[in-house]
Formats: structure tokens, sequence, C-alpha cells
């Protein structure tokens, strides 16, 4: 029972890495890419435009990354219930990707008014955290997707190496 239970803490946690790399990466890539073509005021060379990219993709990324494992750690448990005795082959991919897209789209929008709300300076307006619902839902689905197509070739080398 304690190795089951440990092999499932496992597996969430390691779902949460891999998310929160995902998010992190996607993340800092989008607003690097963003910040290097739209740079913000003041900024006039090039190595300043470098420089400011460059340090806004890890912020940012480093904010998405946080995001990414917690939803990741959310995801994990949702699938831990609703697919628990299912074999990676038996699962489709398209409703796990669209499984992420909901859990993201709906726990980052949570997940920020929550921090806010615990941080001490009260709900903001939902407009404000639910225009992020659409960018979750991608990296939710992207990522879920990801994650099914990690697991099944895991699970395929494994075999593989089994025999």
């Amino acid at each position: 029972m304690t190795d089951n239970r440990s092999r499932g803490i496992r597996a969430v946690l390691r779902n949460a890495v891999t998310w929160g790399a995902a998010w992190a990466l996607a993340g800092g890539a989008i607003v690097t890419a963003l910040s290097l073509f739209y740079p913000g005021p003041g900024v006039e060379s090039l190595v300043e435009r470098l420089g400011m990219a460059i340090l806004s993709g890890i912020s940012w990324g480093v904010r998405f990354g946080i995001a990414g494992a917690v939803i990741g750690t959310v995801f994990s448990s949702v699938i831990r219930l609703a697919y628990r005795g299912r074999r990676l082959g038996d699962i489709n991919p398209l409703r796990f990707a669209l499984l992420g897209a909901v859990v993201g789209g709906v726990g980052v929008p949570l997940f920020l008014q929550t921090m806010n709300v615990l941080s001490g300076d009260g709900p903001v307006a939902w407009g404000l955290v639910t225009d992020d619902a659409v960018w979750a839902s991608v990296f939710g689905a992207a990522a879920a997707a990801g994650s099914i197509f990690l697991a099944r070739r895991a699970d395929a080398v494994g075999a593989r190496v089994a025999s």
C-alpha cells in the first residue's frame, strides 16, 4: 500500500515538474519574442532591446513555470481520478488534451484570484484574470497532449527493454 501511494506521489510530482518546465519555456519564449519586437518606452538601442527581452522572458518564464506546476498537479490529480485503472493505449489523446485545456482554462484564473486574496490584496475584477484563461487553455492542451505522448513513448520503450 505504501509503495503504491509513493508511486502516485512521484507521478504527480513528475507531472508537475514536466508541466512547469513546458509552461516556463513556452511562456518565456513568447514574452521574449514580444518584448524583442515591441520594446517598452525608453528602450532605443539594440543592446537594450535584447537585454530587456531576455530579462522579461526569464522573469515571466518563472511565473509561467510556477502556474504550470500548480496546474500540472491539479491535472495529474484529475487524471488519477478520471482514468484510474486504464492503460495508456485506452486513453484518447484528443480527450486528454481537451481535459488539459479545461483544467488550464479554469485553474489559472482560480489560481491567480486565490493568490491575490491570500496575499492580502483582496479579489480583483474577474475580467483581469479570465483573459489569461485563453493562454492557459492552449498551454494546458499542449502540455496534456505532450504528457500522453511522452508517457506512451516511455511505456513502449519500457516494453521493448523488458522483451
